[in-house]
C-alpha cells in the first residue's frame, strides 16, 4: 500500500510539476525493462515462433495480409488505451466501428461527397464519445454500464440503416484503404498517425501532463486546478473518434459495412492494452506499447487460424494472452512482497 502510494506521489510530481522534476540533476541509467517493454520481447519471440510453427504466416503475402486489420486495431486500442488511462472502460467500440462505416457508406453516396461523409461521420462518432464521457462522469454511471447502453443503442441504429444487410461502400474510399505507400498498406499509416499524435500530445504537452495526473489521482489533480471532467469527457471523445476512424478504414478495405463490422474489435483492443502494459488503475499507460501489441494479437490470430484453430480457440487464446499480461505486471510486486515476508 505504502508502495503505491508513494508511487502515485511520484508520478503526481512529474506530471503536475515537470519543471521541478526536470531540474534535479538525474544520474545516467541503463535503459529497464520496464511494463511497457516486456510487449515488444513478446513481439519478436512471437515472429519467431511463427516462422518456426507456421512458416506461411512470414511470407511478404501473409504479413501484407495482416497489416490493414493491424493497423484498424491499433487505431481502436489507441482510444481504449486513453480512456483506461482515466480509469475506465469503452465498451461501445463494436457498434461505433460498425456505425461508422455504414454512416460514412450511406452519406458518401447520399452527399455525394466522401469528404463530407467522413466529417458528418466523424462529427457522429465525436457525439457519442461525448454522451459516453457525460453519462461517466457528470451522470455517475459506471464506464461498463453507460458504454454498453450507448453500444446497444449504436447497434440498434445500424440495424435500422441497414436492415441487416450489408451497404456498399464508395469506390474512393476502398481505393484509398487499399493503398501502399513505401510497400506498407495505408491503414497502416493512418494507424501510425493516430498513434503518433496520441504519444506526442501525452508525452510532450502539458495537457498531456495533466491528462496522465488526472488518471492517476483525480482528487490530487483537482486540488492542483486541473478540470478533472474536461479530461475525462475528453478522452471518451477522442476514443470514439478513434473507433469511427477505424469503422471507416475497416468498411473501406472490406468493400461493405454491416451491422457486425465491429465484432472482432472490442476484446482484442482491451486485449491490445492490457497486453501492452497500460494498468485498469489508471495513469501511465502507453499507445506505443498498445498499438505494438495490436500487431501482437494480430499475429497470433493469424497464427492460430494457420494451425487450423476456429473461433472458440482464437477467444481462448486472447482471454489468455490478457491473463498473462496481468501475471508478468504483477510478477515483481508479488515477489518484492514475498522477499519482505521472509525477510
Amino acid at each position: 500500500m505504502r508502495h503505491s502510494m508513494h508511487n502515485q506521489a511520484e508520478v503526481m510530481s512529474e506530471f503536475l510539476e515537470p519543471s521541478k522534476s526536470k531540474s534535479k540533476a538525474k544520474p545516467v541509467r541503463l535503459p529497464a525493462v520496464d511494463e511497457f517493454s516486456w510487449i515488444w520481447i513478446g513481439l519478436v519471440l512471437l515472429f519467431v515462433c511463427s516462422s518456426i510453427v507456421a512458416p506461411g504466416t512470414m511470407t511478404r503475402g501473409s504479413i501484407l495480409a495482416m497489416l490493414p486489420f493491424a493497423g484498424i486495431l491499433a487505431i481502436v486500442a489507441t482510444g481504449q488505451t486513453l480512456v483506461i488511462q482515466q480509469r475506465g472502460l469503452d465498451m461501445s467500440a463494436i457498434g461505433m466501428v460498425s456505425l461508422a462505416g455504414i454512416v460514412m457508406a450511406r452519406t458518401g453516396f447520399a452527399f455525394n461527397s466522401v469528404v463530407l461523409a467522413v466529417v458528418f461521420t466523424v462529427c457522429i462518432g465525436g457525439i457519442v464519445g461525448i454522451i459516453n464521457g457525460a453519462l461517466i462522469s457528470r451522470v455517475a454511471i459506471t464506464p461498463l454500464v453507460a458504454t454498453l447502453a450507448v453500444n446497444a443503442l449504436l447497434i440498434g441504429c445500424a440495424r435500422s440503416l441497414t436492415g441487416n444487410v450489408p451497404v456498399d461502400v464508395p469506390t474512393v474510399v476502398q481505393t484509398i484503404s487499399h493503398a501502399q505507400f513505401l510497400g506498407l498498406p495505408a491503414n497502416v499509416w493512418f494507424a501510425f498517425a493516430f498513434v503518433t499524435s496520441a504519444w506526442i500530445i501525452t508525452r510532450k504537452t502539458t495537457v498531456g501532463r495533466r491528462f496522465v495526473a488526472v488518471g492517476v489521482n483525480p482528487r490530487a489533480a483537482e486540488a492542483a486546478g486541473v478540470n478533472v471532467l474536461k479530461y475525462r469527457i475528453g478522452a471518451y471523445f477522442v476514443s470514439a473518434v478513434c473507433f469511427t476512424a477505424a469503422g471507416m478504414l475497416l468498411a473501406g478495405f472490406i468493400g461493405s459495412a454491416s451491422q457486425t463490422s465491429g465484432n472482432d474489435y472490442l476484446l482484442p483492443a482491451i486485449a491490445a492494452v492490457v497486453v501492452g502494459g497500460t494498468p485498469f488503475t489508471g495513469g501511465r499507460g502507453s499507445v506505443v506499447a498498445s498499438a505494438a501489441a495490436a500487431l501482437f494479437m494480430a499475429q497470433l490470430g493469424q497464427l492460430v487460424l494457420a494451425l487450423g484453430a476456429g473461433p472458440a480457440v482464437q477467444l481462448l487464446v486472447q482471454a489468455s494472452a490478457i491473463l498473462l499480461a496481468t501475471v508478468v505486471r504483477h510478477l515483481p510486486e508479488f515477489l518484492r512482497t514475498l522477499r519482505k515476508s521472509r525477510g
